[in-house]
């Protein structure tokens, strides 16, 4: 019994990680136990995937904050664009969508992706206008994430 609360305990806890700083408490998503999320229809859960990868975005990009962290930052920021890129190339292998349940998804996770897109684009501004803390990988990484995001 102990094992499942402090499951359920970490459970409650991730989100408050991963997108706590970055969503209000009314927009966090709820993680499901590994059971629960192979009942998640197929849409669900890429959606899920992809906000992710965009909140560990967020946390690594704001993380930068002088040569040595900017150094560090560069190679994960190169390998969660190609996660990105591959979560993009995902979307075509899912099902037929259905209209309703497109549109629920979009209701429900559209304001979490806005708000991290836009905690991006103020991370974005802020390290380039710190010349990337001295840093001649980062700007490289930072443009192959966003050519992997408009591919």
């Amino acid at each position: 019994m102990f094992f499942l609360r402090k499951m359920r305990i970490r459970l409650i806890i991730l989100p408050v990680l991963f997108l706590g700083c970055f969503v209000t408490a009314q927009d966090r998503i709820t993680l499901t136990s590994p059971l629960q999320q192979e009942q998640l229809p197929p849409e669900e859960k890429h959606l899920r995937t992809g906000i992710i990868i965009l909140a560990q975005l967020c946390k690594t990009m704001s993380q930068v904050n002088d040569p040595q962290s900017a150094q560090a930052a560069v190679p994960i920021i190169v390998r969660l664009s190609r996660e990105l890129h591959l979560w993009g190339q995902g979307i075509a292998q899912l099902p037929q969508r259905n209209e309703t349940l497109m549109s629920t998804y979009e209701r429900r996770y559209l304001p979490i992706i806005e708000k991290l897109n836009s905690h991006l684009r103020v991370q974005g501004e802020r390290l380039a206008a710190s010349s990337y803390y001295g840093s001649q990988d980062l700007p490289t990484a930072l443009m192959a994430l966003y050519s992997s995001v408009q591919q």
